[in-house]
């Protein structure tokens, strides 16, 4: 098979285009959601997720309005840090919203020791989504929406 034979790239078919439409290098943000607890420690980890990263504004859903304002403290630093893990200035701003719901994080790797300063793991395990448990959020986000909607002026 020769080179021309060989399929052709989404990066490359793409061109200038992802990073137009916020898109950014997919192996930095991989590893940036991959290494969260690493960046923000275990304890915080438990209590806020990012949830997208478009033209360097990483936003983060805190649990709180508590650990929102916690985050929002520490926006230079997770920045620093992020960048760090990266080897890239993929942050340029961190952004902290707060919403409902558990935190969704990938079974921790027991090799990995915490970053808390602690040297204990205090956090428990995540729990897997079951069937009920995705029928219950989708409920609750059902009920929310038929409120919102059954105001006045809407």
């Amino acid at each position: 098979m020769s080179g021309s034979d060989l399929p052709h790239r989404l990066k490359d078919l793409l061109g200038g285009v992802g990073a137009r439409i916020g898109l950014e290098d997919a192996r930095a943000t991989g590893m940036l959601w991959e290494q969260w607890p690493s960046i923000v420690g275990d304890a915080i980890a438990g209590n806020a997720e990012p949830t997208s990263l478009r033209k360097g504004i990483l936003r983060v859903r805190a649990t709180s309005p508590t650990w929102a304002q916690e985050l929002t403290y520490l926006a230079a630093e997770i920045k620093a840090r992020a960048n760090a893990i990266t080897g890239s200035e993929i942050v340029t701003e961190v952004r902290v919203w707060t919403g409902p719901g558990e935190v969704a994080r990938a079974t921790p790797d027991p090799a990995q020791k915490p970053h808390d300063g602690s040297g204990t793991d205090a956090q428990e395990q995540p729990q897997e989504a079951s069937p009920e448990n995705l029928e219950k959020a989708f409920l609750r986000a059902r009920g929310a929406w038929a409120r919102r909607r059954s105001k006045p002026g809407r």
